[in-house]
């Protein structure tokens, strides 16, 4: 079996030639560690223009994030594929530079910039919608435009990619343009909280044009060739669901099932992925239609729980933490996480395993003795 063959067949509830490995991403400093520094770092590409356009330096830079988005992407999937991964997830992401050190989105959200070895790294801190007043003056992009940027970045991913296109499966996803957190993160949980029993239409309002812009660039890499999307917003945190789950039957389920029967229409699969204690959750994932769910993040949930209440309905993915286990864990220690995450999810097919997040302090050599592992006691058909 090929990378995506093996992928299908687990996202089928299938049991493959072995168990398949992915990673939702590879951050730019952790790519640079596989393959080696790039010449030219991103924030080199910045300073170049500050001192060559000191009037216009930040239209300058805006202009060319998108091509240094498919570099970043293509760099990942490249060190993915040199990890021996079968699947690694990209996107394109609207953001906008405010300046070196902060940048916004399409969805108000605020992130600071964060340069790790050269790599800019967004750290969400808030957002700019406070209020009705502000959710209307505030610009809304053309879908258009974007489906075409989003068609632009996973082609020139491809493109960039060739020789590796049928060793790796590209897997498309909206980590940061999903449909829960750009809701709430564009305005700061407070005032989405207030905004949840105040003003009701304004969340609605929020959901639709979210919906609307995940359709628009799922849309996008579908008619690339795209067939396995991950829906990337967490919907929990350790201590459960991260809002009450009445405002997720009322405002998330039915656009989660909007997108999964256009993703489904396709001929494509769609995974979640959510940080978290999601057990309460189970029945709600399984009724949005999400064909799989990933992180399964320890400690936070019980991986024999989570295969015994959905293993049979949903593809189960993850539980490697990032934490400890692929930061300094010892090989030893790595190894064993790997043997309990099969022992726990394996049975019956339907496991893909993963880290649970990716992270900039994510170690090199922990990612290799993970994947090590799963090609040493992955093979099926398996024994214990």
């Amino acid at each position: 079996m090929n990378s995506f063959e093996r992928i299908w067949t687990a996202l089928n509830l299938e049991e493959a030639d072995r168990i398949p490995t992915h990673t939702i991403n590879i951050d730019g400093n952790v790519a640079d560690q596989i393959l080696g520094k790039p010449a030219r770092s991103a924030f080199d590409i910045f300073d170049d223009m500050e001192r060559d356009y000191p009037d216009e330096w930040l239209d300058k830079i805006n202009s060319v994030l998108h091509d240094i988005e498919i570099s970043t992407f293509a760099k990942s999937v490249r060190a993915g594929y040199e990890l021996g991964f079968d699947g690694v997830g990209i996107q394109y992401i609207p953001f906008i530079l405010e300046s070196k050190e902060e940048m916004t989105d399409i969805f108000g959200k605020r992130h600071k910039v964060r340069d790790i070895d050269g790599n800019p790294y967004p750290d969400y801190y808030g957002g700019y919608i406070k209020n009705r007043e502000d959710w209307e003056k505030y610009p809304k992009p053309d879908l258009k435009e974007e489906y075409k940027k989003a068609k632009k970045l996973y082609k020139g991913v491809l493109r960039k990619c060739r020789d590796i296109k049928d060793d790796i499966c590209i897997i498309a996803q909206n980590a940061l343009t999903s449909i829960f957190p750009p809701v709430w993160q564009g305005m700061g949980m407070p005032y989405f909280a207030r905004a949840l029993k105040n003003d009701p239409k304004l969340i609605e309002e929020r959901f639709r044009y979210s919906t609307d812009y995940v359709l628009t660039v799922f849309k996008a890499y579908s008619d690339c060739g795209a067939k396995i999307f991950l829906e990337g917003g967490d919907i929990a945190h350790k201590g459960g669901p991260m809002i009450n789950p009445k405002y997720f039957d009322k405002y998330l389920l039915p656009r989660y099932q909007e997108v999964s029967d256009a993703i489904h229409d396709w001929g494509g699969k769609y995974i979640l992925h959510t940080d978290g204690d999601v057990t309460d959750l189970l029945d709600f994932i399984v009724d949005s239609r999400f064909d799989g769910l990933q992180c399964l993040e320890l400690p936070w949930v019980d991986p024999h729980v989570i295969k015994k209440k959905v293993g049979d309905k949903l593809c189960l993915s993850g539980n490697i933490d990032t934490r400890h286990i692929l930061v300094k864990a010892s090989k030893d220690e790595v190894e064993k996480a790997v043997k309990d995450a099969i022992s726990a999810l394996v049975k019956g097919g339907g496991f893909m395993l993963s880290p649970s997040n990716f992270h900039p302090a994510i170690s090199v050599d922990r990612l290799k003795w993970m994947i090590e592992a799963a090609k040493k006691f992955g093979v099926y058909p398996l024994t214990s």
